[in-house]
């Protein structure tokens, strides 16, 4: 019988196998990868079914965490505003206004959040954070398949990427961009696993590369899409940093390294009205402002917490019986992936094949260094000179790509483990160690001075524990019980292990327990971090009734929870993103006392400013006791008027203290930056001006004037911000400037005027087309690419019927 041609598939695992080991595993049928994706489907519907299929207003995550503060009314206000048909480029709801789409969290042009155009805004959420929980399991296991191992390693590493410490706690934190963007990063190894595995070969370039080069692109794009800049930073470092060690093996290192670029190149350009939109963005809020030191040095990742890849409760759970009161955030700071994971992990990391082993190990000793932040010298070079990296915090981020190859080790790890017909001794002994060493901890852990140890945390000021908490004798003892219990619960999951494993060599059936045992170990610690709370929380109903009641365009201060207002309908004067005018910011740390120049975008507000005039401000909710005081300003701005004196004052802090001037009169006289033209003539009676309509990205403007003046509008000033002059105008340009630092500003001549005031970014036009060209064209290459791939096989499967046809007798 003439040979057959080696599937793609098999001839990738028989590269990838030890050839020290065993054979390479059969290809995995059609019904293997379905009970994969089917014990996916399963486990994701035990984890949400109660959610999805309830119709009610509950949702998965702690109130009081991001997706209360933020993401409920944040996709409620983009996606409803999408359903008009607007498309919102810009947010009046918080800090006076601010860009909504360019913030990249909105994710308005994310494919999966068609979901909230569709159902119910609660059901959009838990559909959405279900699928992806779903999709992370898929992509672990398709990517896991390539490398060539068996469905079962695959399916181990996918249920441990879904469930583990780095991506499911996450949801805790209601961190809805985290959870899309994280996704998609297996997808992008893979290409770059399939770009090394097609471009090493014969040809330069192939139909196979071409699909690898295409489905990078694709997982770039979605990434950047999903909504969180700083896993899309982090996964393109990851990526490198993980091809790189690559290059030293690879024999076409000419040709490798503008393929990989091409990834990222080909994904930035197929989401470029999302990424240059967020650019020009940028540009404007305090995300482009180095950030100071000790703001971009926060949520490093502390070196104690690798005590959570084995205890994952030492530091507390989060719950009310045993919150968290380790350093920073557990949504963050935990690494757990199962006792089972873990051992596995280190068995691939001893016995997988040695290419593999060296790579995956150098990229996670590089990302965990990254992820610990300041906790390391390297740290300061980084915030100094390595782009990027004073504009963002939180580097324990890094420990999401180092988990995907820790889980990778632990899919080679089981993978071995299924090939061989029994475990080694030394191996053995290893998991039985393991077991008494986590006995001895969990006793010396009970018999200590817990008290000594909490205090050494606290002290480091990095915990969010309430240090009265800190220092009750009750907490302290349920803090070392449930540190105590949880090295105990480690050590009873490695003892059953190493039983199964001892167990391997006289019965096959072990393999599937083990297999269980890590199932049901990572799925059980998962179901004990989530938290549900109702959605329509969010919105305070007290504060929408009274806000009913008044009349006018008025704008509040909400210290409780400021991204509120989009749910109620209403302008705060600050908010919860990081997408706060650079401008705005700086105004608004000056009135509260804090240097303009390390401004965040996180303001503790100690009093009313007089100035919050200027920005309309009538009522402020601030806590009293355990209620909450309304107090009210009377001297607020409308939102359009006529000013007929102005001054030229160019410099930032002349402007914050010209403001202060005790005979400045904000009504009256308008500070400016440039020379208006016309300049308007003082007068007594400036003249009328009214808004017309309006909506999210404009305003429609009517003003009649006896002599020049300058319309004052009180929202915040951008430079995308501009003036159009409409039928019926006495002006055929208008040109908009700042006023007040914070302000927009138009000079208008003499006559009536019609003019539209809109958000206009120019980096959206230019990024809209040069999106839906890329767009045009990557789907008529995949086309061409697919369709190629389908002529060539053809043949090749004629071959083979032909040579399976039973010969004559």
């Amino acid at each position: 019988m003439a040979n057959k041609k080696k599937p793609a598939i098999v001839a990738a695992q028989s590269r990838s196998t030890n050839p020290g080991a065993v054979a390479s595993a059969p290809n995995p049928s059609l019904r293997q990868h379905a009970l994969a994706s089917g014990g996916f489907l399963l486990l994701t519907l035990l984890m949400f079914g109660d959610l999805l299929f309830s119709g009610g207003t509950t949702v998965p995550g702690a109130s009081e965490t991001d997706l209360y503060r933020q993401f409920v009314a944040w996709r409620g206000f983009g996606f409803q505003e999408l359903a008009k048909g607007n498309l919102a480029l810009w947010n009046p709801h918080i800090y006076g206004g601010a860009p909504y789409f360019g913030g990249f969290q909105a994710a308005l042009l994310y494919p999966p959040n068609l979901l909230y155009l569709f159902l119910p805004l609660a059901q959009a959420i838990n559909w959405g954070i279900a699928l992806h929980v779903f999709l992370m399991g898929m992509f672990m296991y398709v990517w896991m398949t390539f490398r060539g191992l068996r469905p079962e390693a695959a399916f181990l590493a996918g249920v441990l990427m879904m469930f583990g410490g780095t991506h499911f706690i996450h949801i805790y934190a209601g961190h809805l961009p985290n959870l899309c963007a994280m996704v998609w990063a297996p997808l992008i190894f893979l290409a770059i696993d399939g770009v090394f595995d097609s471009g090493c070969e014969a040809s330069s370039f192939n139909p196979r590369l071409l699909r690898w080069l295409l489905l990078g692109m694709f997982a770039v794009a979605m990434q950047i899409f999903a909504g969180h800049p700083q896993y899309v930073y982090f996964a393109a470092l990851a990526a490198g940093i993980y091809s790189l060690p690559r290059l030293v093996y690879a024999k076409r290192r000419a040709i490798l390294l503008p393929l990989l670029a091409a990834i990222y190149g080909g994904g930035g350009l197929l989401a470029a009205v999302q990424l240059l939109t967020g650019m020009q963005a940028n540009m404007e809020t305090i995300r482009n402002a180095p950030q100071p030191f000790e703001f971009a040095a926060m949520f490093g990742f502390p070196p104690e917490n690798l005590l959570t890849l084995l205890a994952p409760d030492f530091f507390g759970n989060m719950s009310p019986q045993h919150p968290y009161w380790g350093r920073c955030y557990l949504s963050e700071m935990s690494v757990f992936f199962g006792v089972t994971g873990f051992v596995c992990a280190v068995y691939g990391a001893a016995f997988c094949e040695k290419q593999k082993r060296r790579v995956s190990l150098v990229v996670i000793a590089l990302l965990t260094v990254l992820a610990l932040g300041a906790h390391t010298p390297l740290f300061r070079w980084l915030y100094d000179y390595a782009p990027g990296f004073n504009k963002v915090r939180g580097m324990s981020k890094f420990t999401f790509p180092a988990s995907l190859f820790y889980v990778a080790l632990a899919a080679h790890g089981f993978d071995r483990m299924l090939r061989q017909p029994r475990i080694e001794r030394r191996v053995l002994t290893g998991v039985f160690g393991l077991t008494g060493g986590l006995l001895v901890a969990a006793l010396w852990v009970r018999m200590s001075d817990w008290q000594a140890v909490v205090n050494a945390v606290l002290a480091t000021g990095e915990s969010y524990l309430p240090a009265s908490a800190g220092n009750s004798h009750g907490f302290v003892s349920s803090a070392q019980a449930a540190a105590s219990t949880s090295l105990l619960i480690a050590a009873v999951t490695a003892g059953v292990l190493g039983v199964l494993l001892w167990m391997r060599g006289k019965s096959t059936r072990m393999i599937q327990m083990i297999l269980a045992l890590a199932v049901i170990e990572i799925f059980f610690f998962a179901s004990g971090v989530r938290a549900t709370f109702d959605s329509t929380s969010v919105a305070s109903m007290a504060v929408k009734k009274f806000l009913a009641t008044q009349p006018g365009d008025i704008r509040i201060l909400n210290v409780f929870n400021p991204n509120g207002a989009l749910a109620l309908g209403a302008q705060d004067l600050w908010g919860n993103d990081p997408g706060v005018v650079r401008r705005y910011a700086e105004f608004m740390g000056f009135t509260q006392g804090v240097n303009p120049d390390a401004v965040t975008q996180y303001i503790a507000f100690r009093r009313l400013d007089p100035l919050y005039a200027l920005l309309r401000l009538r009522f402020a909710f601030v806590p009293q006791g355990g209620s909450v005081q309304v107090l009210e300003e009377t001297n607020s701005m409308e939102r359009v008027q006529l000013v007929s004196r102005y001054r030229l004052v160019r410099e930032r802090d002349q402007i914050f203290a010209t403001l202060r001037e005790p005979g400045f009169d904000l009504r009256r006289e308008v500070l400016l930056e440039t020379m208006p033209l016309p300049p308007p003539v003082d007068s007594a009676t400036a003249g009328t001006a009214r808004v017309v309509d309006c909506a999210t990205d404009w305003l429609e403007v009517e003003a009649d004037t006896p002599q020049p003046a300058i319309l004052l509008i009180t929202d915040v000033y951008t430079p995308a911000w501009r003036a159009v002059a409409l039928p019926g105008s006495a002006q055929s340009h208008y040109k908009l400037q700042p006023a007040d630092y914070i302000l927009r500003a138009v000079p208008l001549a003499t006559g009536h005027h019609h003019l539209r005031i809109e958000y206009a970014p120019s980096a959206y036009q230019v990024g809209k087309w040069a999106s839906l060209i890329s767009w045009l064209v990557f789907i008529g290459v995949a086309g061409m690419a697919f369709r190629r791939r389908s002529r060539s096989e053809a043949p090749a499967r004629d071959g083979q019927n032909q040579n399976n046809k039973p010969t004559s007798p």
